[in-house]
């Protein structure tokens, strides 16, 4: 699997980057970054895709997402966010052309700890580029929403995460401490590895179990 045949499979959780060029900022404050959470929550009900995890970044966005009918969605639902972001940052910041790299960048992640671990990486974002000291203190990533300080909840829970306790609050507290504990260099690394070169998060038997669908 590699960026040139990019594999996209349904039921599935992947993890999805969208890139500007050039790190170009796309979102340059508040509006901008609620303009496009706004988008991710609408477009994932019209194309059937299950978010489990995002964060924004100035010139990006990380999803861990699920096609739950059929892989092309997942392209689908890329597309429209993209173009809505690209229309704003025309529109509002004289931007000329697409910001964005030519294709979004995606990894088919295994369910178990390697859908954790990915969940952890995403949403410890901007602390590991500096923006925060703790991800809580980052109002644009799902962290505060999984911990219930948000007005609305509306992330798609992977069954992964729903097995941390028996409801919301207690599967929030079980998350906490996990996130607490940091993640391990060699989890980040194989994290990023794996999405910048269009590989498999997890094993090498997930990788055979995928090619065999």
């Amino acid at each position: 699997m590699n960026q040139t045949n990019r594999i996209l499979i349904a039921a599935t959780a992947h993890h999805i980057v969208r890139k500007t060029q050039g790190g170009m900022q796309v979102f340059r404050d508040g509006q901008d970054y609620r303009h496009c959470i706004h988008h991710i929550r609408e477009l994932r009900e019209t194309n059937s895709v299950a978010v489990h995890a995002w964060c924004l970044l100035p010139d990006r966005i990380h999803l861990l997402a699920t096609a739950e009918r059929q892989a092309a969605d997942i392209s689908d639902f890329m597309k429209s966010l993209s173009c809505r972001v690209t229309m704003r940052y025309k529109r509002r910041h004289m931007g000329a052309g697409s910001p964005w790299e030519p294709r979004f960048r995606s990894s088919p992640v295994q369910p178990g700890q390697w859908l954790l671990a990915c969940m952890n990486y995403i949403e410890r974002l901007p602390v590991l580029h500096g923006f925060v000291k703790t991800a809580f203190h980052y109002h644009h990533s799902s962290y505060r929403m999984r911990l219930g300080k948000t007005h609305i909840y509306w992330l798609d829970d992977a069954e992964d995460y729903k097995r941390l306790g028996h409801d919301a609050e207690a599967r929030a507290e079980v998350y906490r401490d996990y996130f607490n504990a940091g993640l391990c260099a060699s989890d980040r690394e194989n994290i990023e590895r794996a999405v910048n070169t269009g590989q498999v998060t997890g094993c090498a038997y997930f990788e055979r179990e995928l090619r065999g669908k």
